[in-house]
C-alpha cells in the first residue's frame, strides 16, 4: 500500500509526454490526474500496467477539471478524498501546480508540511511523524552483529522481508522507499541499540553507516521513517 500520491493538474502537455509522465510516476506512486478524460487516452493501459503494484488502492484516477474548484481552493477538498482511498497516506507529489503561502497553509490544515528535500521536480508536503497515529517501533540489537548479513538478517527478520531481498542498500531503497515488497511497511520506527559494539573499522559498520544516510534521504523526502539510535 502507497503511502505516497501525486496529484498532477493538467499543464496542457501533449498526450505523449503526459502518457510518458505518468507511466514514470506509477511505477513508484499512485497517481490522481485533474485533466479532461479524453487528454488521458491510454488510461485503461495505464491502469492494467500498475494496478497490480497498488492494490487494493487505485493506481490511476482521473479527475475531471470541472468537478474541481480552482486548484489551490479547491484542494483540501480533493486531498480529503485523495485519503479516503489511500489510508496510509502520507506524503504528497504536486505536479502543475505554483508554490504559495495560501497553498502550503490549506495543506497544513491536514498536517502536510514542505519536506526539506525531493527527488522529483514537483512540490513535496509530508505528515510529521510524530502526527501519524499508532506508528510501530523495530528495535534492533548491534551487539551480535559481526558481518553485514548479520545485519541485514536482523532487519529483514523484523520487517519480514522475502527471501529474495537483494542485500544492498539499493534494494532497501527499493523495499522501503517505494513498498509493496516487506510484510512491515512504513511508517515505523526503527530503534538501533549497542551501537557502540560495531567496530568502526568493520563493514558492517559501514554498511550501517550507508543505511543511516539512506534513512535520512528517505525521510527528508517525505517517507514516514525515522532511524534513532540507543547508547
Amino acid at each position: 500500500m502507497a503511502w505516497q500520491v501525486a496529484l498532477v493538474f493538467d499543464e496542457g502537455q501533449n498526450e505523449e509526454s503526459l502518457h510518458a509522465n505518468l507511466y514514470i510516476l506509477l511505477g513508484q506512486m499512485p497517481v490522481w490526474v485533474v485533466a479532461a478524460s479524453e487528454r488521458i487516452p491510454n488510461a485503461g493501459e495505464l491502469r492494467e500496467r500498475w494496478n497490480g503494484c497498488w492494490q487494493p488502492e487505485p493506481a490511476l484516477t482521473v479527475v475531471k477539471p470541472n468537478a474541481v474548484k480552482e486548484p489551490v481552493a479547491g484542494i483540501l477538498d480533493l486531498v480529503t478524498t485523495i485519503q479516503e482511498h489511500h489510508s496510509r497516506l502520507s506524503a504528497l507529489r504536486l505536479f502543475g501546480i505554483e508554490r504559495s503561502a495560501q497553498l502550503v497553509n490549506e495543506l497544513a490544515s491536514l498536517d502536510f508540511h514542505p519536506i526539506s528535500g525531493t527527488s522529483w521536480n514537483g512540490l513535496g508536503f509530508a505528515k510529521p511523524l510524530d502526527r501519524i497515529p499508532d506508528v510501530p517501533l523495530i528495535r534492533l540489537d548491534a551487539n551480535s552483529w559481526r558481518t553485514i548479513d548479520d545485519f541485514y538478517n536482523a532487519f529483514f527478520n523484523t520487517v519480514g522481508a522475502p527471501s529474495w531481498h537483494g542485500r544492498n542498500l539499493n534494494a532497501l531503497n527499493d523495499s522501503i522507499g517505494a513498498g509493496s515488497i516487506n510484510s512491515t511497511e512504513v511508517p515505523y520506527r526503527i530503534t538501533v541499540q549497542n551501537y557502540k559494539a560495531l567496530d568502526p573499522k568493520s563493514k558492517v559498520f559501514l554498511e550501517f553507516q550507508g543505511f543511516a544516510e539512506l534513512i535520512h534521504h528517505l525521510r527528508a523526502n517525505g517517507c514516514p521513517v525515522e532511524l534513532r539510535i540507543d547508547p
